[in-house]
């Protein structure tokens, strides 16, 4: 399935277009506001290619799919394109808390990775002159410094684009406002009491501040609509920009940059008295949920008491105590690598091991940790410890920057050597814990469902189940069975995008009479793959090497075998119409899962054909379709 097939899905499957008031995404999930959630079909989303998991926190319907969340953006702008943001700062849906948290993200998620880069520059520039490898005075010094310390330095401009792509208002009028708190002029000022209008004020320092602009372009949004209404369409475009420069840049730096100066010395100061209280206490603290706000997107809030951090003290220490919260997560992935023999799983625990190293724990965290539940728990408890470790040693951050290996350099200084080792103590603690006290096996047999079935395709189990495979230009055409009686239905009527669509092969279904039936094999062949637990899908291999999947119901792995019985063993060899499992189809339809038996050709080729011999009623062992490879 393409990218744009699964786009086009993942939009229908959350109530069209129009259910959708915005979208952004982060480093591994896409991040939608809906207008009602409830319209959203949350299994068939999860069951789309590439998607990890859906998870509903702060107000957001987010879609994790790793590493190619970018891919999957760039596709939801080709179809979506802009969204009505206007509706969204209307709607009234959710609580302040969740607003908030939407919109801290939103702002800082655009800006991040390029925060992360300079911070590492600034970090590098740090360790040379500590060590005498370069002069403060250079020119080679001065110009990586600019490189590092620009987006720091004019961060205002930066988010003044941010705020007003979130809010929806003049992008350059904003442009011009965070232009302005930077202004060489106004720089000189910092600080400093001046006369405005023959009124003593006092101009707070705008360089890396937060607040001042945030406040602004919020102030912009609603003063254009006012002037909206009050000004003649036709010199709006004129009047508005010189009404809101004139008015909201005196306003700024008189009234917002105080008042955002105050709430970062606030912030500032609670933190640390806190933090100072008890180092290695706040640190495990930190280190031990650091992970669980990830998962609820709650981890945004820390953001602004960040920046207030370094703004203030010109560093900070959340960053330090968070950093072993992530790489521990890996450390977990790794003892799930270490421990399963899902072929499927140790592919995602592996990737996700790798990713974390790069300050991502969401593909641990989602395709592994929380998968296993306990896993995520020892995760956490070595996180804690590492955050604890970090803590006690003061460690911290001289610029935004995730902890990753990449990034270490801006964790040089105070506490750095604690900080390693409290970061690779959580890797390798949660990796130890999650071996021997996260892994579950019942979890690992039945954590694949029917989207994650698509894995079987490169799977050796089946691959390797018949040793005298033969070329698929030497199969014959093949006649299949119904492996029940009921209604026999092209696999495009499938009510499951994954089948559908094809993307695990061609093939066809039968949606079962409603009572107990034996589900037979539609082919002979070898049994080369079962679900012991859940008794919900087969793997079947012929002689030629034509390898059918079974699938007895739509995500019926939920019902971890409830209905299924007589299931049959792997390895068997097995004759068209043997008996494959009992299944009580009266009490799936009761339990509002969909009953379809899907019989698909995982490996089939473009140029396979389905041909149904029979329409609507079938009984169990009919000739039913025939399978053909044109010539």
């Amino acid at each position: 399935m393409s990218d744009s097939d699964v786009v086009k899905n993942m939009i229908a499957d959350m109530g069209g277009k129009e259910n959708i008031l915005s979208y952004t995404h982060c480093a591994t999930r896409m991040r939608f506001k809906l207008v009602d959630e409830n319209k959203a079909q949350t299994k068939k989303i999860e069951k789309l290619n590439g998607v990890i998991s859906v998870v509903k926190a702060a107000g957001q319907y987010q879609v994790v799919f790793g590493p190619k969340v970018i891919d999957i953006y760039n596709e939801v702008q080709n179809q979506l394109g802009d969204t009505n943001q206007e509706a969204e700062v209307k709607s009234k849906k959710g609580n302040l808390f969740n607003a908030l948290i939407d919109f801290v993200s939103s702002v800082f998620t655009p800006i991040l990775y390029v925060l992360i880069g300079s911070g590492i520059i600034k970090g590098l520039l740090s360790i040379f002159t500590s060590f005498n490898w370069m002069s403060p005075n250079s020119g080679t010094y001065l110009v990586l410094n600019a490189a590092g310390d620009s987006l720091y330095y004019f961060l205002p401009m930066f988010l003044s684009v941010t705020c007003s792509r979130k809010l929806h208002t003049n992008l350059f009028v904003a442009l011009a406002i965070g232009g302005a708190l930077v202004y060489p002029n106004v720089a000189a000022m910092y600080g400093k009491a001046i006369k405005f209008m023959g009124v003593t004020v006092g101009v707070a320092t705008f360089k890396s501040s937060v607040f001042p602009i945030i406040f602004a372009v919020f102030a912009l949004y609603y003063l254009e609509k006012f002037l909206k209404k009050v000004i003649p369409s036709s010199v709006e475009s004129i009047f508005s920009p010189l009404i809101c420069l004139f008015l909201l840049v005196p306003i700024t730096i008189i009234i917002f940059g105080p008042l955002g100066s105050f709430l970062t010395d606030w912030i500032a100061k609670i933190y640390m008295d806190i933090y100072s209280f008890n180092k290695m206490l706040a640190g495990g603290f930190i280190g031990f949920f650091a992970q669980a706000m990830v998962v609820f997107g709650i981890h945004w809030g820390l953001f602004p008491i960040i920046f207030s951090n370094i703004a203030k003290y010109g560093y900070d220490t959340i960053l330090a105590v968070f950093g072993p919260s992530i790489i521990a997560q890996s450390g977990a992935a790794l003892g799930i690598w270490l421990r399963t023999k899902n072929s499927s799983m140790k592919k995602i625990a592996s990737s996700a091991t790798f990713m974390g190293f790069f300050g991502i724990s969401e593909p641990a965290i989602y395709g592994v940790t929380l998968k296993f539940k306990r896993a995520f728990l020892m995760a956490m408890i070595a996180g804690g410890i590492g955050g604890a470790i970090a803590g006690a040693a003061g460690a911290r951050a001289t610029a935004v920057a995730v902890a990753s290996v990449p990034s270490f350099p801006v964790y040089f200084g105070h506490g750095f050597v604690q900080f390693v080792i409290g970061y690779f103590t959580a890797f390798i603690l949660a990796a130890i814990l999650t071996y021997f006290f996260g892994y579950d096996k019942k979890v690992d047999l039945e954590g694949i469902d029917n989207a994650k079935v698509a894995d079987i395709n490169s799977s050796k189990s089946l691959k390797e189940a018949n040793n005298e495979t033969k070329d698929v230009e030497e199969w014959k055409p093949l006649m299949t069975y119904s492996p029940v009686s009921g209604k026999v239905m092209s696999l495009d009527k499938v009510n499951d995008p994954v089948f559908a669509t094809g993307s695990l092969g061609k093939g066809f279904a039968v949606k079962p009479n409603i009572k107990k039936q034996t589900v037979l094999s539609p082919v002979s062949g070898v049994v080369t793959a079962t679900y012991p637990n859940s008794k919900h899908a087969y793997g079947i291999t012929t002689e030629d090497g034509r390898q059918f999947l079974i699938h007895v119901g739509i995500n019926t792995v939920d019902l971890k075998g409830e209905g299924y019985s007589d299931s049959v063993e792997k390895n068997a060899k097995i004759t068209a119409g043997d008996p494959l499992c009992t299944v009580d189809f009266n009490l799936i339809n009761n339990k509002k899962y969909d009953t379809s038996v899907i019989v698909a050709l995982i490996n089939s080729t473009p140029h396979t054909i389905v041909k149904l011999v029979k329409n609507n009623q079938v009984s169990a062992k009919d000739e039913v379709a025939e399978f053909n490879e044109k010539g």
